[in-house]
């Protein structure tokens, strides 16, 4: 990888974009019961929550501590990923490389334990909606957070693991 490569645009903007929603909903989550529609402070969250609450039960049960820990890592990721987009734009492409694909696997590894957890306490927080209602709020905004970090990870991991090319030194 040349020294001045930089991260590739879609993933610049996957990672910034991403990460703000990643704030957002952690910060909900970390927020409850104020963060609720209704709440205190509701209105920064109501207009996206006000449905997923009833597709999700999870995130409005205060005693689930799975959701809590989760949001907790969604903001060690945010951190690594600004991290990761400051040294990009500084010019220290390797390492941002190197710690955008590791903020990555950890987003989908992390969506994955998402589906696991509920899986196998048999979809105990979503099993209550129609297949409209989980396809859409569901299954596919989680399978992003699953799919696009993902290839996120496969492209860097190509830039990541090729080796530097030698520089040919003039007599």
């Amino acid at each position: 990888m040349h020294a001045q490569q930089r991260l590739p645009r879609w993933v610049f903007l996957w990672l910034a974009i991403s990460t703000v929603v990643v704030v957002w909903d952690a910060l909900f989550v970390l927020l409850r019961p104020n963060s609720f529609p209704g709440g205190d402070i509701g209105f920064l969250w109501s207009f996206a929550y006000t449905t997923y609450l009833e597709v999700d039960h999870s995130y409005a049960d205060l005693s689930n501590h799975v959701i809590e820990a989760m949001a907790i890592m969604s903001l060690v990721e945010a951190c690594l990923v600004a991290v990761a987009l400051t040294w990009d734009k500084q010019g220290a492409s390797k390492k941002a490389h190197l710690l955008a694909m590791i903020a990555a696997a950890l987003t989908c590894a992390k969506t994955m334990l998402f589906f696991l957890v509920e899986g196998m306490h048999d979809w105990h927080s979503i099993a209550h909606n129609d297949i409209l209602s989980m396809m859409a709020f569901y299954i596919i905004p989680n399978g992003l957070w699953i799919l696009v970090p993902l290839l996120v990870v496969l492209t860097l991991g190509k830039t990541v693991l090729t080796p530097p090319t030698p520089h040919l030194k003039q007599s």
